[in-house]
């Protein structure tokens, strides 16, 4: 079969909008998506075996992913869509690997779009590999996905909308909610309401969203968060405090909540694994997630041809990530000579507008939910860091102060990031110790050099790529 124009990796929001917009030009489209439904978690789809009886339980973004997966269905005979599909490298001459159905297969691309999302952001604090501590969009899949409560008696800690998304949930379903924890500060109102303005169907879900939780009578708590759990083989309690602006506990408000289950939204982090691989350019942007790759107007990275969408290039919500998909769709199909620069022009125009409607809301949001300092420092000497290599915050500090300041030395030296996660659930962490350690802005910390496969694939489905292939990279 002949190569496809257009690869797109992810079918969430940001990859699905991508590729209605380059079909819809004539484009010939591969999607490979790790899921075993288009949607990725913000639009999953129930599995097959479950009934939706009540549609409202799922909240505006169900309807909202509705209408885009409609337009995916129409298309859905020009796109070659393959599903439970990971892409797990990227090599020389535009090559790619992924496995489907334990088979290793290989692909040549032309223009690609990335689209793999973000996962939920780490926060090593004393207690938190107890079972029972989980986060939140964890608990989200549970709730939405499979009418799972995680547990009897809730704890949210962390920051941002998600938070009291998932709560009304957990709500909804029947379970109980001790409290929710707001680490941010709305220090500046004029501001917030300025980038909710034509933005309000954003401030009508939130406003429902809060009434909920209010009439439910769960108290929220601002300028608060967890700073220990405690329990034996479990969680049962949790140890709370007020913060100050740094996110720093202020030691006479300590006290302790009652609970079995502690979900944390402290944000996500973008997965770049494969823009790194493919060489993009990434910068620093802790409102963003942290490391993003650098994109143009038209989405397009530092590499020719090789595009980034989504949240996995800057967390910023699913409709940013739609106009973004969007906007990288219809420039592709421009290039590849389907539609004219100025109907291109056209096309993007009001996602363009709306890309910059959202920033401003953005920005003001960030004001209140981008990590403190407070935030990484909850950690003690024997709290594990690195769950896979089980290395503790002291073992860190100690490879610091024999002269390491430098991710992938400190990874050498004690094995941090070489387990099954490959970094994903200590490196943003360490990356943050560091800085904090050294006094060195985080930005100026080389990130972890990546390498394939970026996540485990079985033995056999190395074994079973092709030849060619195996001589080449050494495999």
């Amino acid at each position: 079969m002949k190569d496809p124009e257009l690869i797109i990796i992810g079918a969430g929001p940001a990859g699905i909008a991508a590729a209605v917009e380059a079909a819809r030009a004539g484009a010939t489209v591969k999607i490979l998506d790790e899921n075993a439904k288009p949607g990725g978690r913000i639009y999953s789809q129930l599995n097959d075996g479950f009934k939706l009886v009540h549609p409202g339980y799922l909240g505006p973004d169900y309807q909202k992913g509705k209408a885009l997966l409609s337009e995916f269905a129409a298309v859905r005979k020009k796109i070659d869509y393959r599903h439970d599909t990971l892409v797990f490298g990227t090599f020389e001459n535009r090559i790619m690997a992924f496995h489907q159905a334990g088979k290793g297969q290989r692909v040549a691309f032309n223009k690609l779009i990335v689209a793999t999302g973000a996962y939920d952001r780490p926060v090593p604090f004393p207690g938190w590999t107890l079972p029972g501590v989980l986060t939140a969009g964890g608990a989200q899949s549970l709730v939405k996905m499979q009418r799972v409560l995680p547990g009897k008696n809730l704890l949210f800690a962390g920051t941002g909308p998600l938070q009291l998304v998932v709560a009304n949930q957990v709500l909804d379903g029947g379970g109980t909610v001790a409290a929710i924890l707001e680490a941010g500060e709305i220090d500046n109102w004029l501001k917030l309401l300025k980038g909710f303005s034509r933005n309000w169907g954003l401030l009508t879900d939130g406003l429902q969203y809060m009434r909920a939780i209010r009439k439910a009578g769960v108290p929220l708590l601002r300028r608060h968060m967890i700073l220990e759990a405690r329990g034996d083989r479990q969680v049962e309690e949790a140890v709370i405090a007020e913060v100050d602006k740094d996110w720093r506990a202020i030691e006479k408000t300590r006290r302790i909540l009652k609970v079995d289950t502690i979900c944390l939204g402290y944000g996500l982090v973008p997965s770049v694994e494969l823009t790194r691989l493919v060489g993009c350019q990434h910068r620093y942007s802790p409102g963003l997630g942290g490391w993003i790759p650098a994109r143009n107007e038209d989405m397009e990275t530092s590499v020719p041809g090789v595009f980034a969408v989504g949240d996995g290039a800057g967390v910023a919500g699913s409709a940013m990530a739609m106009s973004e998909g969007r906007i990288a769709g219809i420039s592709i199909a421009q290039s590849l000579g389907y539609i004219s620069s100025e109907e291109a022009r056209k096309r993007k125009r009001p996602y363009l507008n709306e890309m910059k409607k959202l920033g401003r809301l953005r920005d003001a949001l960030d004001r209140i939910s981008y990590p403190r300092p407070g935030l990484f420092e909850l950690a003690n000497d024997d709290t594990i860091i690195c769950r896979c290599e089980e290395l503790t915050l002291g073992d860190i500090k100690s490879a610091i102060g024999k002269g390491t300041t430098e991710m992938n030395e400190l990874k050498r030296m004690t094995r941090m990031g070489m387990g099954p996660c490959q970094g994903r659930m200590c490196a943003p962490a360490v990356q943050e110790i560091i800085a904090g350690q050294t006094q060195t802005p985080a930005a100026e910390i080389a990130y972890l050099n990546q390498r394939p496969p970026t996540k485990l694939v079985p033995i056999d489905v190395l074994d079973s790529l092709p030849g060619e292939f195996e001589i080449r990279h050494g495999w």
